[in-house]
């Protein structure tokens, strides 16, 4: 097994019940309005349970990885995702999702900016977002590649590239050879199309695409987008916005006082 160096973003988890909140999400995309509607009836305190027995996230694999990727001893937790907000930030997300999912561009397109803007920018929250192929959908494997390629770029680029990729989902999800209409978003994007050809062609950043679904495919994950709230259980689903920001507060009151979680 392959062992993460954990520092900010060490993950316990709940290994038995709290698995069952994952039978939501994009793996029964169609149940969104009933399960959303649930969801609000539900306080924070309803989610936001502790973790019991946590462990170390690792990973029980990462095939075939491209010639550029790191040993795979020498992957670290900074390495992963892409994280918003400063490392000193007393509350800490870890998210996990697919750009194919539905729930997860509702969740982009309406919820995570104003969360963002919020507790993010205000220093209050590290959101780490971690792009992954739950296996629903063949072409989110080239498109999760194209966001990666376009990360290689810089943040700006990766934000251009993934709103783009949640605002056009359905040209890409729905076409037999996906690597043309990836292209031309990524030229709507404004990347470098040089460099972004080249990074597609070589597989440059395939391996975090593996390590990421790797990572999910350990934790559990069986929806997305899936949530964890460092030190409790995950949740996962179409969390309305203001039982999410409940969340986030009652993480910072614990975080002010000093309470372990």
């Amino acid at each position: 097994m392959i062992r993460l160096s954990v520092s900010t973003f060490a993950v316990p988890l709940l290994l038995g019940a709290a698995l069952s909140l994952f039978a939501v999400a994009c793996s029964s995309e169609q149940e969104a309005p009933a399960e959303e509607a649930r969801l609000t009836t539900r306080g924070a305190g309803d989610l936001l349970t502790s973790a019991q027995d946590p462990v170390t996230a690792g990973f029980e694999d990462l095939s075939s990885p491209s010639p550029m990727a790191p040993r795979q001893e020498d992957i670290t937790w900074e390495m992963l995702g892409v994280d918003y907000g400063g490392q000193e930030a007393p509350a800490r997300i870890l998210e996990l999702f697919d750009f194919g999912c539905g729930f997860c561009r509702k969740f982009h397109e309406e919820t995570f900016p104003t969360l963002a803007e919020k507790y993010i920018d205000d220093g209050k929250l590290l959101w780490k977002a971690v792009p992954f192929v739950i296996g629903n959908w063949a072409n989110s494997v080239p498109a999760t590649l194209a966001a990666e390629c376009a990360l290689g770029q810089g943040k700006v680029q990766y934000n251009q590239m993934a709103d783009a990729l949640f605002a056009r989902q359905l040209e890409w999800k729905q076409v037999s050879e996906p690597e043309p209409v990836l292209e031309g978003i990524a030229a709507d994007a404004g990347l470098d199309m040089e460099a972004f050809r080249a990074c597609m062609a070589t597989d440059e950043f395939l391996w975090r695409v593996q390590a990421h679904s790797s990572l999910a495919r350990q934790m559990g994950v069986r929806g997305t987008p899936t949530f964890i709230v460092i030190g409790y259980a995950p949740f996962a689903g179409a969390i309305p916005l203001e039982l999410f920001e409940q969340i986030i507060d009652t993480v910072l009151v614990k975080a002010a006082r000093g309470d372990a979680p």
